[in-house]
């Protein structure tokens, strides 16, 4: 029982991590935020945009369609643009990641959301209504190293990618309920530990004193 506690606890450890380091990531990209919203005050007029900021979490993790989220929230139908067979980031709750209090982009939201729909429209039109080839190049123009506000993208990207690889918005992730789980073979969470696990097993008699781990 110790064992699958210190293993629940390590998981903990990881899923909340990955949450606060995307959070820490928000909060270095603030100062930015901040310098754009000062040279242009009507940035922070831009009204909150959900089924943007789905559009851009399957940009840069892209999955198949889907209409609800592995928690069950809705997908707006334009969000996916469909171009991988498994499950994306908006599939696995990359939204709510976005709204969680301790990842913190709320505060980002207005100021990315307006240097998104710029760049979109260097593209040649809104971000949802793009293809996924120019969705990408509108993200890869936000993330290049010659874009003083990269800091501010990298902060955008780190949430997707804490929704999908730690199951960041799931209390107990597990490759059942946790869709990047799935995706990446980690089978997550086990209340009841794992059968067939090597826990006093024997492993290797030539690189081992005893043959077993200690």
């Amino acid at each position: 029982m110790e064992i699958v506690e210190r293993e629940l606890s390590r998981r903990d450890f990881m899923r909340r991590t990955a949450t606060l380091g995307a959070g820490a990531m928000v909060l270095a990209a603030l100062p930015v935020a901040e310098r754009m919203i000062a040279a242009d005050p009507a940035i922070a007029a831009v009204r909150p945009d959900d089924a943007i900021l789905q559009a851009f979490a399957d940009t840069v993790l892209p999955g198949r369609k889907a209409a609800k989220t592995d928690l069950g929230d809705e997908i707006d139908p334009l969000a996916i643009a469909g171009v991988d067979t498994e499950p994306g980031a908006v599939e696995a709750d990359a939204l709510r990641a976005f709204h969680d209090p301790l990842i913190g982009f709320d505060a980002l939201e207005p100021t990315f959301l307006s240097d998104l729909n710029g760049r979109a429209l260097q593209q040649g039109g809104l971000f949802l209504t793009l293809p996924y080839d120019k969705r990408a190049a509108a993200v890869m123009s936000g993330l290049s190293f010659d874009n003083p506000s990269r800091v501010l993208w990298e902060a955008a990207a780190a949430v997707p990618f804490a929704a999908f690889c730690a199951a960041a918005e799931h209390p107990i992730g597990t490759s059942v309920n946790a869709s990047g789980y799935r995706v990446m073979g980690y089978p997550g969470a086990a209340p009841n530990g794992y059968r067939g696990a090597s826990y006093r097993r024997k492993l290797s008699v030539e690189r081992t004193r005893h043959g077993s781990l200690p």
